[in-house]
């Protein structure tokens, strides 16, 4: 398994693999762990093969997660914990991962927030999209200058957006999280804005880019 570890904003590292396969794999499970829509796998311990069982027959186009989930977000503490409840290793993607959170916990800083993210590259709208999670989560003055732009767009569109995102797959506790990333990088894509006219969603865009540029201009 080829990586690089990189900390592109203080505090938020990204992991960066090439393949996207052993990317979702990898994350897969500290993302269900930290997100699943099932609670079956969310915040709890739980077998990868009784979860990629369930998402196989779920989706009803068998285990697709690497090719459906190309970026990756989780806050360095669920993760931690998501590992320490881990009984056993069943992968050897849970050795990976268990290593990469023990670097991280080496270049950290121990009195922030800290946030582990995972894409491909440093360069598409994919890692800055994951960025955006990153900020949320550990940058007060961030999150706040995303909610006031949130706070403008009408009710009628942000539920559908939040409609698309629990029918995309997320699940309710991180649907604000969401807008705001893929308002700001990944406002075209269809699965989360069908429904909204592509114009009013670049005019949403434009707001984020251009309150949000001082925190993710300098990014990588």
């Amino acid at each position: 398994l080829k990586y690089k570890i990189k900390e592109v904003k203080p505090n938020i590292f990204a992991v960066i693999v090439k393949d996207n396969y052993d990317r979702a794999m990898l994350f897969c499970r500290g993302q269900e762990y930290y997100e699943s829509p099932n609670k079956k796998f969310r915040g709890k311990h739980f077998s990868i093969w009784d979860y990629m069982k369930w998402y196989s027959e779920e989706y009803g186009r068998g285990f697709s997660y690497g090719s459906d989930w190309s970026g990756f977000n989780i806050p360095f503490d669920v993760l931690e914990k998501c590992y320490d409840n881990q009984y056993q290793s069943e992968t050897p993607y849970d050795d990976e991962m268990y290593y990469i959170l023990c670097e991280i916990e080496r270049m950290k800083d121990d009195k922030k927030k800290a946030y582990i993210i995972g894409a491909g590259d440093v360069e598409g709208w994919t890692f800055q999209h994951e960025v955006c999670h990153g900020l949320w989560y550990t940058n007060a003055a961030y999150k706040k200058e995303a909610k006031n732009v949130l706070n403008v767009i009408p009710q009628e569109h942000k539920d559908i957006f939040k409609d698309n995102l629990l029918e995309m797959g997320y699940t309710d506790k991180v649907i604000d999280d969401e807008i705001q990333a893929y308002l700001s990088f990944g406002h075209d894509s269809e699965s989360f804005g069908k429904g909204v006219d592509i114009k009013d969603r670049e005019k949403y865009n434009n707001a984020f880019k251009t309150t949000l540029n001082e925190f993710i201009s300098t990014v990588a």
